[in-house]
Protein backbone atom coordinates (compact mmCIF):
# COMPACT_ATOMS: atom_id res chain seq x y z
CA UNK A 1 0.00 0.00 0.00
CA UNK A 2 1.66 3.42 -0.86
CA UNK A 3 1.57 6.66 1.31
CA UNK A 4 -1.55 7.75 -0.52
CA UNK A 5 -3.92 4.96 -0.07
CA UNK A 6 -5.73 4.50 3.54
CA UNK A 7 -7.63 1.77 4.88
CA UNK A 8 -11.08 2.27 5.30
CA UNK A 9 -12.57 2.90 8.31
CA UNK A 10 -14.57 -0.17 9.76
CA UNK A 11 -17.93 1.09 11.20
CA UNK A 12 -19.49 -0.95 13.31
CA UNK A 13 -23.28 0.01 14.92
CA UNK A 14 -22.24 3.47 13.00
CA UNK A 15 -19.12 3.59 15.16
CA UNK A 16 -15.24 3.76 14.24
CA UNK A 17 -13.74 1.73 16.66
CA UNK A 18 -10.58 2.93 15.20
CA UNK A 19 -11.09 6.46 16.55
CA UNK A 20 -11.62 5.00 20.36
CA UNK A 21 -8.37 3.57 20.24
CA UNK A 22 -6.85 5.80 18.92
CA UNK A 23 -8.11 7.60 21.93
CA UNK A 24 -6.86 5.42 24.46
CA UNK A 25 -3.26 5.19 22.71
CA UNK A 26 -3.01 9.32 23.20
CA UNK A 27 -3.89 9.18 26.29
CA UNK A 28 -1.75 6.12 27.22
CA UNK A 29 0.87 8.96 26.25
CA UNK A 30 0.03 11.81 27.66
CA UNK A 31 -2.95 11.76 30.48
CA UNK A 32 -4.07 15.40 29.38
CA UNK A 33 -5.67 13.79 26.21
CA UNK A 34 -8.18 12.75 28.87
CA UNK A 35 -9.36 15.68 30.41
CA UNK A 36 -12.60 16.95 29.32
CA UNK A 37 -15.20 19.73 30.50
CA UNK A 38 -18.43 20.15 29.60
CA UNK A 39 -20.19 23.22 30.38
CA UNK A 40 -24.20 24.48 30.36
CA UNK A 41 -25.60 27.81 30.89
CA UNK A 42 -29.37 27.54 31.80
CA UNK A 43 -31.46 30.99 31.89
CA UNK A 44 -35.00 31.55 33.44
CA UNK A 45 -37.62 32.38 30.62
CA UNK A 46 -40.90 32.28 32.87
CA UNK A 47 -42.71 30.54 35.32
CA UNK A 48 -40.96 26.61 35.63
CA UNK A 49 -39.51 27.14 31.79
CA UNK A 50 -35.81 27.65 31.44
CA UNK A 51 -33.88 27.37 28.23
CA UNK A 52 -30.09 25.81 28.63
CA UNK A 53 -27.41 26.43 26.25
CA UNK A 54 -24.25 24.04 25.51
CA UNK A 55 -21.87 26.41 23.66
CA UNK A 56 -18.43 24.61 23.95
CA UNK A 57 -16.94 21.56 25.98
CA UNK A 58 -12.64 21.39 26.45
CA UNK A 59 -10.55 18.73 25.55
CA UNK A 60 -7.22 18.49 26.34
CA UNK A 61 -6.83 22.07 27.21
CA UNK A 62 -8.89 23.46 24.18
CA UNK A 63 -11.91 24.62 23.62
CA UNK A 64 -14.27 23.09 20.73
CA UNK A 65 -17.76 24.95 19.72
CA UNK A 66 -21.00 23.68 20.04
CA UNK A 67 -24.73 25.10 19.54
CA UNK A 68 -27.25 23.37 21.46
CA UNK A 69 -30.02 24.65 23.18
CA UNK A 70 -32.72 22.20 25.45
CA UNK A 71 -36.03 23.36 26.65
CA UNK A 72 -36.79 22.58 30.21
CA UNK A 73 -40.49 23.10 31.92
CA UNK A 74 -43.11 21.08 33.99
CA UNK A 75 -45.79 19.50 32.78
CA UNK A 76 -48.83 21.54 33.53
CA UNK A 77 -50.20 19.47 36.48
CA UNK A 78 -47.07 20.59 38.12
CA UNK A 79 -47.63 24.24 37.60
CA UNK A 80 -45.80 24.57 34.06
CA UNK A 81 -46.83 24.80 30.42
CA UNK A 82 -45.51 21.23 29.46
CA UNK A 83 -42.75 23.25 26.33
CA UNK A 84 -40.01 20.74 27.39
CA UNK A 85 -39.47 17.69 29.32
CA UNK A 86 -38.70 18.58 32.63
CA UNK A 87 -35.56 18.56 35.17
CA UNK A 88 -36.15 14.96 36.49
CA UNK A 89 -36.44 13.59 33.00
CA UNK A 90 -33.35 15.15 31.54
CA UNK A 91 -31.48 13.70 34.25
CA UNK A 92 -33.07 9.93 33.51
CA UNK A 93 -31.98 10.73 29.26
CA UNK A 94 -28.67 12.14 30.60
CA UNK A 95 -27.97 8.69 32.44
CA UNK A 96 -29.71 6.30 29.67
CA UNK A 97 -28.04 8.33 26.96
CA UNK A 98 -24.51 7.65 28.51
CA UNK A 99 -24.93 4.20 28.90
CA UNK A 100 -26.27 4.13 25.61
CA UNK A 101 -23.47 5.33 24.04
CA UNK A 102 -20.86 3.03 26.34
CA UNK A 103 -22.99 0.18 25.80
CA UNK A 104 -22.86 0.96 21.72
CA UNK A 105 -19.05 2.17 21.97
CA UNK A 106 -18.07 -1.26 23.87
CA UNK A 107 -20.23 -3.50 21.72
CA UNK A 108 -18.52 -1.71 18.30
CA UNK A 109 -15.13 -2.60 20.39
CA UNK A 110 -15.70 -6.11 20.57
CA UNK A 111 -16.73 -6.34 16.88
CA UNK A 112 -20.68 -7.36 17.62
CA UNK A 113 -22.97 -5.81 15.41
CA UNK A 114 -26.54 -4.77 16.93
CA UNK A 115 -30.09 -4.71 15.77
CA UNK A 116 -31.43 -3.01 18.98
CA UNK A 117 -30.71 -0.85 22.03
CA UNK A 118 -33.37 0.31 23.81
CA UNK A 119 -33.04 1.78 27.60
CA UNK A 120 -36.26 2.67 29.17
CA UNK A 121 -35.66 4.05 32.91
CA UNK A 122 -38.12 5.22 35.87
CA UNK A 123 -37.01 7.64 38.73
CA UNK A 124 -39.28 7.45 41.73
CA UNK A 125 -39.52 11.01 43.58
CA UNK A 126 -41.45 12.03 46.61
CA UNK A 127 -42.02 15.49 46.21
CA UNK A 128 -42.55 16.09 50.18
CA UNK A 129 -38.73 16.26 50.47
CA UNK A 130 -38.65 19.07 47.82
CA UNK A 131 -41.26 21.29 49.18
CA UNK A 132 -39.78 20.50 52.92
CA UNK A 133 -42.86 18.99 54.04
CA UNK A 134 -40.89 16.19 55.35
CA UNK A 135 -37.98 16.57 56.87
CA UNK A 136 -37.08 12.55 57.02
CA UNK A 137 -37.69 12.19 53.27
CA UNK A 138 -34.71 13.62 50.89
CA UNK A 139 -35.13 15.68 47.86
CA UNK A 140 -34.09 13.82 45.30
CA UNK A 141 -34.84 10.22 44.08
CA UNK A 142 -35.72 7.45 46.31
CA UNK A 143 -34.64 4.72 43.44
CA UNK A 144 -33.45 4.72 40.33
CA UNK A 145 -34.57 1.58 38.02
CA UNK A 146 -34.09 1.00 34.05
CA UNK A 147 -34.11 -2.08 31.77
CA UNK A 148 -31.66 -2.37 29.07
CA UNK A 149 -32.90 -4.47 25.68
CA UNK A 150 -30.90 -5.33 23.17
CA UNK A 151 -31.01 -7.81 20.13
CA UNK A 152 -27.42 -8.42 18.38
CA UNK A 153 -24.93 -10.73 17.12
CA UNK A 154 -23.67 -11.95 20.43
CA UNK A 155 -24.52 -14.18 23.09
CA UNK A 156 -26.52 -13.64 26.20
CA UNK A 157 -22.95 -13.64 28.00
CA UNK A 158 -21.11 -11.60 25.74
CA UNK A 159 -24.10 -9.03 26.36
CA UNK A 160 -23.73 -9.72 30.16
CA UNK A 161 -19.74 -8.67 29.75
CA UNK A 162 -20.36 -5.40 27.74
CA UNK A 163 -23.60 -4.64 30.01
CA UNK A 164 -20.96 -4.71 33.00
CA UNK A 165 -18.40 -2.89 31.77
CA UNK A 166 -20.75 -0.12 30.89
CA UNK A 167 -21.92 -0.09 34.06
CA UNK A 168 -18.79 0.02 35.50
CA UNK A 169 -17.59 2.76 33.08
CA UNK A 170 -20.31 5.07 32.58
CA UNK A 171 -19.44 8.97 33.73
CA UNK A 172 -23.05 9.36 34.15
CA UNK A 173 -23.84 5.80 36.12
CA UNK A 174 -20.67 6.65 38.52
CA UNK A 175 -22.16 10.60 39.29
CA UNK A 176 -25.51 9.14 39.70
CA UNK A 177 -24.03 6.17 42.31
CA UNK A 178 -21.06 8.19 44.14
CA UNK A 179 -20.20 11.78 45.83
CA UNK A 180 -18.82 14.24 43.18
CA UNK A 181 -17.40 17.10 44.69
CA UNK A 182 -20.02 19.98 44.05
CA UNK A 183 -19.18 23.84 44.18
CA UNK A 184 -22.04 26.02 44.48
CA UNK A 185 -21.60 29.66 44.37
CA UNK A 186 -24.37 32.28 44.24
CA UNK A 187 -23.58 35.46 42.70
CA UNK A 188 -26.50 38.56 43.21
CA UNK A 189 -26.25 41.22 40.35
CA UNK A 190 -26.82 44.81 41.52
Amino acid sequence: MTAQQTQPVEIINGFAPSGLKELIAAIKQDAVQGQMAFHATTSWVDGTRSVTRMKSFDWANQSYARDFTLTIDEPEELGGTNMGPNPQEVLLAGINSCLMATFVEFCSMEGITLEKVEISSTGTLDVRGMLKLDETVHAGYQDLRWTLKVKGNATPEQFQQMYEATISSSPNFWNMANQVHILPTLQVEA
